[in-house]
């Protein structure tokens, strides 16, 4: 007599292809901000977005809006101030500037490669590499020694 095999079992012998993550939003490991500042940077994509990690950070300013001629600043009680930026400022292209400690940024990192971006000045600029997987360990090591000089 012939063996009939089962539908359960035969579907689960099947091979199943392999089940891919989706793909994380880079803007989705930034720190959430008052709902204000949320609505100000929701059009910057995130290839506009900078880091910029500095040993002297006063904290008094955590976030910074760059585009058309104006600046403007969160601060780090939530207020927001708007001014005219230079046209000569170090970054003169628009962008979303976001202060933040080194420890902040490795965690970002962790999930999402970041890359050296042009910048200026006592800190070190970043942005999210093109890819999320790229190779990280330049980037850790200089987080690394940023970290030890902010300590």
């Amino acid at each position: 007599m012939a063996q009939q095999l089962d539908l359960v079992d035969f579907i689960a012998g099947l091979p199943m292809p392999a089940a891919t993550a989706p793909q994380l939003n880079p803007l989705d490991l930034l720190p959430r901000r008052p709902k204000a500042w949320e609505r100000l940077v929701a059009h910057v994509p995130a290839e506009d977005v900078r880091i910029s990690v500095s040993p002297t950070w006063t904290r008094v300013v955590v976030e910074q809006l760059r585009e058309d001629g104006c600046g403007d600043q969160l601060l780090g009680n939530g207020k927001i101030r708007s001014h005219d930026v230079p046209p000569d400022l170090i970054w003169p292209e628009p962008c979303r500037l976001i202060l933040m400690t080194a420890d902040s940024a490795a965690r970002i990192h962790e999930r999402w490669c970041l890359e050296e971006a042009p910048g200026a000045g006592m800190s070190s600029t970043f942005r999210f590499a093109q890819q999320q997987h790229a190779d990280r360990t330049p980037v850790s090591q200089q987080l690394r020694l940023l970290a030890e000089e902010q300590s």
